[in-house]
């Protein structure tokens, strides 16, 4: 048999170049069999994927080269059919994976070929090895996620469709390009693959290049306007926090700029800033489960747990109008210290400005580092002065002068608010260290409490304690008296750190920041017996304490002195100034037991000058002597101003006493 004729029944594993190719070098061509071929670089195939995808994106770029490969394949099936003989068709379809081989496409190797015309089924299963494809892709951008040898597949599929009159698609299922050791492949026909292979089929629909181009340079035109517009808001956002405008002016500027709602809000909702018409309180009602559905919850708790942005349609509820929003945290070193918001009424959210909102969430975090730096310095510079403030020796004149630097005014009426949990007493322990951590948080709660309400903050810490200056302006605000509104705070502190460890002491009214020490020890001693009544009650007032404040200060004579002329100071130095005698007067009248005709016949006095000297009393100390306690306390400070000299008993000569 001549080669002639063996060539009229052929064999797929037969075809090579050597056989099929002519070349005519003096005319430029080179022939397989009489149709012309041209032999091309796979880099420069490599380069014109490169640039492909670099134009029309990754997704049209790879249906440009599905198609592609697919009608090189249906060409390439439609010459072999009519250039050979061919032994059967099984043959001619083998001839496509053995045409991949010779022309130096991938090394195609069929693994498992089941192909029935008459029943209508055909599955084809294979590798490939040393993919052009997948190594040019690599040599010009990282693994992809998914496959990449878009014309082989498509080649493959083109080819089998002709061999077979029906639709058949490949899906490379394992591709060196995604990270795979090899490149594996299946085709199947369209009915066979079923609903598996619907996302593909439109991949395989005809476009137009120039259609293609021209999408891809409107999309350009598009991506640049958006930039444009992003980089005109980022310098104007820039701008604000340079020139420490705040988040209400950043709210203005996202707001203006995309024609819609704005809201900043803290990390539990609260209102911070606004621009446009914001329902506020919203998304806490949707969280607490006051409005909307499980799924819209779900989108809520996704914001917190992968601290991403997120688009949720707001429904109507507890005066709550509906709307549509797109929520972005702040997040300042990996912390969410706040929410911002876009809002509408209507329509949807694009692109432009959702990379606008997640730009003005990072403007946000850097104001809000800015705000904690200037804060930590502030309460670090407040806290030496505080702590000055202890010191017995230190300048008082000089330290006022500070804090007048500082905005707060000297003679402000506050208490002294001392927070300390109360399991952190061994240091270094898991508790104590949980509490360190915690401190700032305690912090910038009271601190926020107070700055909000307009009053400047001077908060520290010492040790397992943060103590704060709370003004009794700001009580009086309230509504509620000095204990009620501390209990209020533990409540929603103790909620904050999840804890129920913490105890609240406050000291009486100090006039001025000089009395600050006095202050700060009577909040100690307040929270001695606050720790022992904390399952009741782990907020105590000084002043609660009462008498027992002589047995915690018993080994301080200056304590005890100052026990005394807080009772009676008023009415010592109105004695002085006025040469009466006063103090003497009521410590014969406790010592009669209150007896008025007893006392007046001691100190030599009238009952009508009895009667006047005890009233003058009362308005002088504000005590109310017919309240046992009063008069306990009031006997303890007249023995201890008796002890320590502060007053004189002389001895005095009883007469008979006119009821006149």
């Amino acid at each position: 048999m001549t080669s002639r004729e063996r060539m009229d029944t052929t064999k797929a594993n037969e075809l090579s170049l050597r056989n099929l190719l002519r070349f005519y070098p003096k005319q430029g061509e080179i022939f397989l069999k009489d149709r012309r071929m041209v032999i091309s670089s796979a880099d420069a195939w490599g380069v014109l994927r490169h640039d492909l995808i670099a134009a029309l994106g990754t997704e049209r770029a790879k249906r440009f080269l599905l198609r592609y490969g697919w009608h090189c394949g249906r060409n390439d099936a439609r010459n072999l059919k009519e250039m050979f003989e061919w032994e059967s068709d099984i043959e001619w379809l083998l001839a496509g994976p053995q045409m991949h081989t010779i022309s130096g496409n991938v090394f195609s190797r069929a693994t498992r070929v089941e192909v029935n015309r008459e029943q209508g089924t055909f599955y084809l299963e294979g590798t490939w090895e040393n993919s052009y494809e997948a190594e040019q892709h690599l040599l010009h951008f990282p693994k992809h996620h998914e496959s990449v040898c878009y014309m082989l597949s498509g080649y493959a599929g083109g080819y089998s469709t002709e061999y077979f009159g029906k639709k058949v698609v490949y899906k490379e299922v394992e591709c060196v390009g995604k990270g795979d050791t090899t490149c594996r492949f299946i085709g199947k026909t369209v009915e066979e693959w079923g609903d598996e292979i619907l996302e593909e089929l439109a991949d395989y629909e005809d476009e137009n290049l120039a259609d293609e181009l021209d999408l891809a340079y409107q999309r350009i035109e598009k991506q640049q306007h958006i930039m444009s517009i992003g980089m005109r808001l980022s310098q104007k956002l820039t701008q604000v926090v340079l020139q420490g405008k705040g988040l209400s002016t950043i709210a203005q500027v996202l707001g203006e700029s995309l024609s819609c709602s704005v809201v900043v809000e803290s990390p539990e909702f609260e209102t911070i800033a606004s621009y446009g018409r914001v329902p506020h309180g919203a998304v806490r009602a949707l969280r607490c489960g006051e409005i909307g559905s499980e799924s819209e919850r779900t989108v809520i708790k996704k914001l917190f747990d992968e601290q991403q942005t997120v688009q949720v349609d707001m429904p109507a509820g507890g005066g709550l109008y509906a709307h549509k929003r797109v929520i972005a945290p702040i997040l300042v070193k990996s912390q969410v210290r706040g929410f911002i918001s876009l809002l509408k009424e209507e329509g949807s959210f694009g692109q432009i400005e959702l990379m606008s909102l997640e730009r003005a969430a990072s403007v946000c975090a850097l104001q809000k580092l800015n705000e904690q730096t200037v804060i930590e310095t502030e309460q670090r510079i407040k806290g030496e002065l505080l702590a000055e403030l202890l010191n017995k020796d230190a300048d008082m004149s000089v330290i006022m002068k500070r804090f007048q630097y500082l905005g707060y005014q000297a003679d402000t009426p506050h208490y002294v608010f001392v927070f300390q949990m109360d399991s952190c007493e061994k240091e270094g322990t898991y508790e104590n260290i949980a509490y360190m951590e915690r401190r700032p948080q305690l912090i910038d709660f009271l601190s926020g409490k107070l700055e909000r309400a307009g009053y400047r903050a001077l908060v520290s810490t010492q040790l397992n304690r943060v103590y704060g200056l709370i003004p009794v302006a700001y009580i009086e605000q309230q509504k509620l008296s000095v204990e009620a509104y501390g209990t209020y705070l533990l409540t929603q502190l103790n909620e904050l750190m999840d804890s129920k460890d913490v105890v609240l002491g406050i000291s009486n009214v100090c006039y001025t920041l000089s009395v600050f020490a006095r202050g700060y020890q009577e909040a100690i001693q307040a929270i001695e017996i606050a720790r022992l009544k904390k399952q009741t009650c782990p907020v105590v007032r000084f002043a609660e304490l009462g008498h027992l404040t002589l047995l915690l200060n018993a080994r301080h004579p200056e304590e005890l002195e100052a026990f005394a002329y807080e009772k009676l100071g008023m009415l010592h130095t109105y004695d002085e100034k006025n040469e009466s005698e006063l103090v003497k007067t009521l410590y014969y009248y406790i010592e009669n037991e209150c007896n008025l005709h007893k006392t007046a016949r001691v100190m030599n006095v009238s009952i009508s000058g009895m009667r006047y000297r005890l009233r003058r009393i009362q308005e002088l100390t504000g005590t109310d002597l017919t309240v046992s306690c009063n008069r306990f306390e009031t006997q303890l400070a007249l023995e201890i101003m008796l002890v320590l000299g502060k007053i004189s008993l002389n001895p005095v000569v009883p007469t008979s006493v006119s009821n006149s």
